[in-house]
C-alpha cells in the first residue's frame, strides 16, 4: 500500500480537466496540459483503486477520496476494505493505518522519495524527468504514456486516459518494476472549490503510535 500511495503522489500535480482543440501530437497535448495545470488550484474526487499484485490471483479493490491543493498539499483517504489515510502538507508526509493504530511520518528534506515527488511536481513535463508519448488517439479518448527517468522511483511506467467529451482524466495506471500495477479511476470530480489548508490537517488519536522514517 505504501508504495502505491507514494506512486500516486507523482501525478497529483496534473490537471483533471481542460478544453482544447483536437490535439495533433504529444507536444501539443503536453502544452495544453501545462495551460490547464496553471488554472487548477484544487480538486477533489471519489477514488476507486484496483491493485494487481503478482502473488495474488484476485485484484484488490479499494474505495476512497482524493484531494489536492496547489502546489503540494495532498490527502488520500481509503474507506474500504481497510481504512487508511495519507496526508502531505508540502514538508511532512504521514501514512496513517487506522485499524493498526499506527502511523509513519516522513520529512521531505530527509526522504529521497518525497524529494523526488517535489521535483517532479514542479514541472513534470521536463525531458530530464520523464519521456511522454501519445499512444492512443481515438474519437472519444486519448491515452498518454509516461516513462520516468531516474532511479528508486515507485513506478517504471504510467498511463492516463483523457475523455475528449469533457477533457477529464478518467483513469490512471501505474506499473511497478516487479509488474504490480495500480489502476485509479476518478468520479464525482470537483475543481477549484476553494479547499483550504485545514482540509489537509490530520489529527491522529492519542493512542496511535507514530514512527519517524528516515
Amino acid at each position: 500500500m505504501k508504495r502505491g500511495i507514494l506512486a500516486i503522489l507523482f501525478f497529483l500535480s496534473f490537471p483533471l480537466q481542460g478544453v482544447w482543440a483536437q490535439p495533433v501530437g504529444t507536444d501539443e497535448v503536453i502544452q495544453r496540459l501545462r495551460e490547464v495545470r496553471e488554472k487548477t488550484r484544487d480538486f477533489s474526487a471519489d477514488l476507486l483503486q484496483e491493485k494487481k499484485v503478482s502473488m495474488l490471483k484476485e485484484k484488490i479493490l479499494s474505495r476512497g477520496r482524493i484531494r489536492y491543493k496547489y502546489p503540494d498539499k495532498v490527502s488520500i483517504e481509503f474507506f474500504e476494505p481497510t481504512a487508511s489515510q495519507m496526508v502531505f502538507d508540502g514538508k511532512t508526509l504521514i501514512l496513517y493505518y487506522r485499524e493498526e493504530k499506527a502511523a509513519e511520518r516522513y520529512q521531505a528534506q530527509s526522504s529521497p522519495m518525497v524529494e523526488k515527488y517535489l521535483l517532479f511536481s514542479q514541472d513534470p513535463f521536463q525531458e530530464k524527468l520523464a519521456a511522454w508519448k501519445l499512444v492512443e488517439d481515438r474519437d472519444s479518448s486519448l491515452v498518454m504514456e509516461i516513462l520516468p527517468r531516474g532511479e528508486d522511483l515507485p513506478f517504471v511506467k504510467a498511463r492516463f486516459w483523457i475523455s475528449k467529451e469533457d477533457w477529464m482524466v478518467t483513469g490512471m495506471e501505474l506499473v511497478e518494476e516487479n509488474g504490480d500495477a495500480t489502476l485509479l479511476r476518478y468520479s464525482n470530480i470537483r475543481l477549484n472549490t476553494g479547499l483550504t489548508d485545514s482540509d489537509f490537517e490530520l489529527r491522529l488519536p492519542g493512542d496511535v503510535k507514530v514512527t519517524d522514517v528516515q
